[in-house]
């Protein structure tokens, strides 16, 4: 079983690109044989959970019992977790996953990107790909070369889907 974790903001425009493209991003995950997790909840998150819905694959929320009191799970999921605390919400999102895809998101998004980039970094996770989708990805260049010798980044979800 392949699993993806997906990264991404918990705000977004459905006529954005960065939403369009996290549909699509979750159709690709999915048809890839992926089961895919995610933080669960509205945005790009919802965005790659309805991607996956449409094409019939599973999608894993990992929520927190703390947002779940103010911000509703996407209707996309076919599973949902509830994480007591953060850190347990990212070591949900992190374990078991072979492939991590981040696009656009906030501070919570690159979090889970350091994570994520320490462990393979650190050897913990050597075997793991790191892939950062969108233009917003192109300023990581202000970080050393050991970072960015552990991601790839993409300026856009073809061009992720052309080298995979």
């Amino acid at each position: 079983m392949k699993v993806a974790t997906t990264f991404g903001a918990s705000k977004a425009n459905h006529d954005s690109v960065e939403y369009q493209e996290g549909i699509e991003l979750g159709k690709f995950l999915s048809q890839k044989g992926f089961i895919v997790k995610c933080g669960g909840y509205g945005g790009l998150m919802e965005a790659v959970s309805k991607g996956v819905y449409e094409v019939g694959g599973t999608c894993i929320g990992i929520g927190l019992e703390a947002f779940d009191r103010f911000r509703p799970p996407n209707p996309y999921l076919s599973k949902k977790i509830l994480a007591k605390t953060l850190y347990e919400r990212l070591e949900l999102l992190i374990e078991g996953s072979e492939l991590f895809v981040a696009q656009k998101g906030s501070i919570g998004t690159l979090n889970e990107i350091f994570m994520v980039a320490a462990l393979k970094y650190g050897g913990l996770k050597p075997n793991i790909r790191i892939v950062l989708l969108g233009e917003f990805y192109k300023s990581l260049n202000c970080f050393d070369e050991n970072f960015l010798q552990n991601v790839e980044i993409y300026l856009s979800l073809e061009e992720f889907q052309r080298g995979f």
